[in-house]
């Protein structure tokens, strides 16, 4: 008889089964260890002063891309820590010294205002490009996990 006993309950339980619930765990089990790599390369480039992005933490923490995307709760991190690096890394605004020019000094901010805005709707695209290839990615699994049907 190819059929064991269940060791919690007293039904048999085909080999069939057995496997298959062995490749859903080690499927588990291998997507927390790729969430517990990214953690680390983030707390890992966050040390070091590195510029946290998707590439440098997939580089980091040896996942990819995709998966970083799909990751509902890495990609908001990630997100919110690429912000915050922006942020820190904007100087503030220099006043004016009594010797500038009224030409200079108008065009300068001017400029700097541009760019404060060009920065901001750059911050505002590259989100929503990655809410979009997040999406993307997890409506291509629910496609795949359908399968084609005859």
């Amino acid at each position: 008889m190819s059929e064991r006993l269940n060791e919690t309950a007293s039904e048999p339980v085909a080999p069939a089964d057995r496997r298959i619930a062995a490749l859903r765990q080690a499927a588990q089990d291998k997507h927390q260890q790729a969430v517990q790599r990214a953690e680390a390369g983030i707390r890992k480039l966050i040390k070091e002063g590195e510029e946290i992005n998707f590439r440098a933490v997939a580089r980091a923490a040896g996942v990819s891309l995709d998966f970083l995307y799909a990751h509902t709760d890495l990609r908001k991190r990630i997100d919110t820590l690429r912000s915050q690096q922006r942020t820190e890394n904007q100087s503030p605004p220099q006043a004016p010294s009594a010797d500038d020019g009224t030409v200079i000094h108008t065009l300068t901010e001017a400029l700097r205002r541009e760019r404060a805005t060009h920065r901001e709707r750059v911050q505002g695209l590259e989100q929503r490009l990655a809410a979009a290839h997040g999406e993307i990615l997890r409506l291509q699994r629910v496609i795949q996990s359908h399968g084609p049907r005859p």
